[in-house]
């Protein structure tokens, strides 16, 4: 028995149980302070206090909105919570932050001609705005059963710019976004964030912000534009109808704008109105797509978003029959299993050829040690006698990293993970909680080193570091998304299963335990 090794492991056990229970505090904490700002929230009527704003709201949204500039200065969307509790407030698309200077907001109206507002009428399902003078009005509406809001500018007298709709937005993450490492910090920063703009020339193209160094601009009828950031977004989305110049501009004292604004058509002179169509929601793949034209995009896919798309699809076909993510992505790994199977066969059979050569090749390293030439040579001879592939083994692995890169892609991705449970875990968008799944992933990948054929020429210490891989990868799952974990846990699983399955039918192991 090695002292040190156990040692070792009740340090990292320690370090894990001392982790979760520092993150379970801070959890704790973030949820007190969402009931308390629920409670005052649930307090305030259609107005607020101070006369300022006014609260539009479905059973999606919530919208705040400046009465003097007309401005959504911030959204919720109801049925997305911050915190994982019945209690919570919906995540914020737009919004400020009470400890930064971050903001994001909206505004609509028409070029060159400022207006100050004053609440003129409002309900449960619309807001009307008017200028000091009468002459402009701004009215706001959702559309029904939607994430979507009309917001309409009109002006009686017509005036002579152009109707715009503009985003304005400083650097750095989305509000309510998680940044503690067992909330998916890690995973959710390294999600792009920046501008997408979407034309009849261009279905999509992206720029972070702090690339912007000069004016963009690019005319389109219909298209779209909306700043890319994970799960929930917003987006003005364009009419067939009209001609936009869709823009984005570097930073003014901080604060970067992209938009767009209405080319008026014909000779007339004047604008008299404009209805704009805005999106503010999650990013559902299905949902986007029915929406507007490449808006599905907005959901970075990575490199592989040619594997990535047709496998979101596909899960959440599954998803539709079982009603519940984690089945889903265990329906999934089996049923992609079964189609790689006869690839990965093919490599699993030659890996069981070298391990059976495996003494002869030992008994050569022996008699050649000292001549690495002779050694190669009858390497080589003892490949073609016994019609060995070392290569061949490198199938099983070749075959699946498409898919796991493009998994990990899909996975980090899918809002639709985010607060699904599966037994202990509560959400799958975040590493598991109790490290189950890393510690099950590891002790797959030891079992499957024990089946492995050593490679003929490692070293001493090439062999340390493969047998310390299964600790590796475990600590890189820690901070994965269980999601991710549980797709890799089955994956492993089943790669396991039928590597010793073909070496019992190719006569390679002898015994349960994998010896030969």
């Amino acid at each position: 028995m090695n002292i040190r090794k156990i040692y070792l492991g009740l340090i990292v056990l320690l370090s894990m149980a001392l982790f979760y229970e520092w993150s379970s505090e801070q959890r704790v904490l973030n949820e007190k302070n969402i009931q308390q700002q629920a409670e005052l929230e649930g307090e305030l009527g259609l107005v607020s206090n101070d006369g300022r704003f006014v609260f539009l709201e479905n059973d999606l949204l919530k919208l705040k909105i400046s009465i003097a500039t007309g401005s959504v200065v911030e959204s919720r969307l109801k049925q997305y919570g911050v915190e994982n509790i019945p209690e919570s407030l919906g995540v914020r698309v737009f919004g400020s932050s009470e400890t930064s200077a971050f903001t994001y907001y909206l505004k609509t109206g028409f070029t060159g001609n400022p207006v100050v507002y004053v609440l003129d009428s409002y309900g449960i399902d619309y807001v009307l705005l008017k200028s000091l003078d009468g002459d402009q009005t701004k009215e706001f509406r959702f559309l029904p059963e939607s994430y979507e809001v009309s917001i309409k500018d009109t002006s009686v007298s017509g005036v002579s710019g152009r109707a715009f709709a503009s985003l304005y937005r400083t650097d750095g993450p989305s509000l309510d976004l998680k940044t503690g490492v067992l909330q998916g910090g890690m995973m959710n920063n390294g999600s792009y964030r920046g501008v997408a703009i979407s034309t009849d020339q261009a279905p999509y193209e992206t720029s972070r912000l702090r690339s912007i160094d000069e004016p963009f601009e690019s005319l389109s009828r219909g298209g779209w534009v909306s700043f890319i950031q994970k799960y929930f977004f917003a987006a003005l989305l364009g009419s067939d109808d009209y001609i936009y110049n869709y823009f984005a501009q570097p930073q003014v004292d901080g604060v970067y704008r992209m938009g767009y604004t209405v080319e008026k058509g014909g000779v007339e002179n004047l604008t008299y109105s404009h209805s704009h169509r805005v999106f503010i929601g999650p990013k559902i793949r299905k949902d986007l797509l029915q929406r507007a034209e490449n808006l599905e995009l907005s959901i970075d896919m990575g490199w592989f978003w040619f594997i990535s798309q047709p496998m979101v699809w596909f899960l959440d076909l599954i998803n539709t029959y079982l009603n519940n993510w984690a089945l889903s992505i265990v329906v999934f790994t089996l049923l992609l299993k079964l189609v790689l199977f006869p690839v990965t066969a093919k490599g699993f059979v030659s890996m069981g050829q070298m391990r059976k050569v495996g003494p002869m090749m030992k008994e050569l390293q022996e008699r050649y040690k000292d001549d690495r030439q002779k050694l190669s040579s009858e390497m080589m001879n003892l490949y073609k006698r016994e019609r060995v592939n070392p290569l061949g083994g490198c199938l099983p692995v070749l075959a699946q990293v498409p898919f796991f890169i493009g998994f990990f892609f899909a996975l980090r991705e899918m809002v639709e993970l985010r607060h699904a449970s599966f037994f202990w875990i509560s959400d799958l968008s975040v590493p598991d909680p109790l490290f189950v799944l890393p510690v099950l992933f590891g002790l797959v990948m030891v079992f499957t080193q024990k089946l492995s054929p050593t490679p003929p020429t490692a070293d001493p210490m090439q062999q340390q570091i493969m047998k310390s891989m299964p600790i590796v990868f475990s600590i890189f799952f820690l901070i994965f998304p269980a999601a991710l974990c549980l797709y890799s846990v089955i994956n492993s699983g089943v790669s396991l299963a039928q590597q010793r399955y073909l070496y019992k039918k190719h006569g390679v192991l002898s015994d349960p335990l994998g010896g030969a």
